[in-house]
């Protein structure tokens, strides 16, 4: 009886091991990537606001954590931020700015085909796990915070699509077509300044809330995006917009005199079997005023505010 106790303990006990160790292999398979992607606004107005305004910008980037920053409007604060970050940059143009914890060791951009000024990006290493990523600014006219909303969504659509987003984003997602067929392998995310609704924020549900007059809209952006496979990082850990607008530009940020609509135009989309968003949130502030973020107070200097994501990703 006592040999037999013996064995059955020395069983158990290896079988405890065997499982711990299995556990233990399957974390090392998957790495946590977290993402900001944020349009700063002139760099942050550091000529009106000064050194308060880049000491903000960096504090509120340090205190994100993010691995990965995808900036918009940049505009000659690439070397100060990333020396205070000590990630690497790719600076794509004067407007984008890819910031990475992890070396950076391929850059992307399609000049032939879209301006750098709105579209680049880069290839990381993640401990030998690769990972795409782009930063986007697509085109602000015609202002989203004069959307036609009394009007029918037929017409709206031919509101929004008189302007060139509509062909911006056709081009981008054009460009991105041989990546997005290796995304099996080497998954993609797609962040910044879309200057555009969402499809998923503009429901019968909402469409009598944050000021959106009773329209539905299948917004001609966010619907390509999803065409292409992209999946909404956000919207999907936060899949009800009546709970969660998600707001990432208040209207009142200058002096166009409009309702005070609450929008989400900035995004950061992805894809690929390797790669899964397990926490997204958006995060905003009155420009000009302090923000609390993290348990600490910073200044706010841009009109934007910022998308934050933690993706789950398998090497």
């Amino acid at each position: 009886m006592y040999m037999k106790t013996r064995i059955f303990t020395s069983i158990t006990f290896v079988i405890l091991i065997l499982s711990l160790f299995i556990s233990c292999s399957e974390q090392k398979k998957e790495q946590q990537l977290t993402v900001l992607s944020w349009n700063v606004w002139h760099a942050g107005h550091s000529k009106t606001y000064g050194q308060k305004a880049c000491d903000g910008i960096i504090g509120i980037l340090k205190k994100s954590q993010a691995d990965v920053i995808l900036m918009v409007e940049t505009y000659g604060a690439a070397p100060m931020i990333a020396d205070s970050l000590g990630y690497e940059h790719y600076l794509i143009s004067s407007n984008l700015c890819i910031f990475s914890r992890y070396p950076i060791v391929k850059r992307y951009s399609y000049p032939d085909v879209i301006d750098t000024f709105n579209f680049g990006g880069v290839e990381i290493d993640m401990d030998g796990t690769p990972v795409r990523l782009f930063d986007t600014w697509i085109h602000y006219l015609p202002d989203m915070r004069l959307t036609p909303t009394d009007k029918s969504e037929e017409e709206i659509l031919a509101w929004d699509d008189a302007g060139t987003r509509d062909d911006e984003i056709r081009k981008i997602l054009g460009a991105l077509k041989p990546m997005i067929a290796e995304t099996d392998s080497i998954p993609i995310i797609m962040g910044g300044d879309f200057n555009s609704h969402s499809h998923l924020d503009w429901t019968e549900a909402t469409k009598d809330m944050y000021n959106h007059g009773g329209a539905v809209v299948n917004w001609t952006v966010s619907k390509e995006m999803e065409a292409a496979n992209f999946k909404d990082s956000f919207r999907e850990i936060n899949p009800d917009p009546v709970k969660n607008i998600g707001t990432t530009w208040l209207t009142d940020a200058d002096s166009l005199e409009t309702v005070n609509r609450q929008d989400r135009i900035d995004f950061i989309y992805y894809q690929g079997k390797t790669i899964q968003a397990v926490e997204s949130q958006c995060y905003d502030n009155i420009l000009g005023e302090t923000f609390s973020f993290k348990g600490d107070d910073f200044f706010y200097a841009s009109d934007h505010g910022f998308v934050l994501t933690t993706f789950n990703i398998k090497k």
